[in-house]
């Protein structure tokens, strides 16, 4: 069996760091891509799962319908604004 050069295996240490980087990042975009929550007067405070649900599931009037399953809690991927 032939043994690779170094330079073969430099190229492939240099793909796979780039490709882990890649990965890395496109991980890091889906985990921030949850959009804040909203600051109207309904929101304050943060309210809780159950009350997103009745709200999002619904779909009632101009409340947009939650794009994803429900989850345990929606401040994890959705940060609430900040309390002044």
């Amino acid at each position: 069996m032939a043994k690779k050069s170094d330079g073969t295996r430099n190229f492939y240490r240099f793909v796979a760091v780039i490709g882990v980087a890649v990965i890395g990042s496109l991980g890091y975009s889906f985990i921030s891509a949850a959009p804040n929550l909203n600051t109207a007067a309904y929101h304050k405070p943060p309210p809780s799962p159950n009350q997103c649900m009745e709200c999002h599931i619904k779909g009632e009037e101009k409340i947009p319908i939650m794009p994803h399953r429900p989850m345990g809690t929606c401040t994890a991927c959705h940060k609430p604004y900040e309390i002044n």
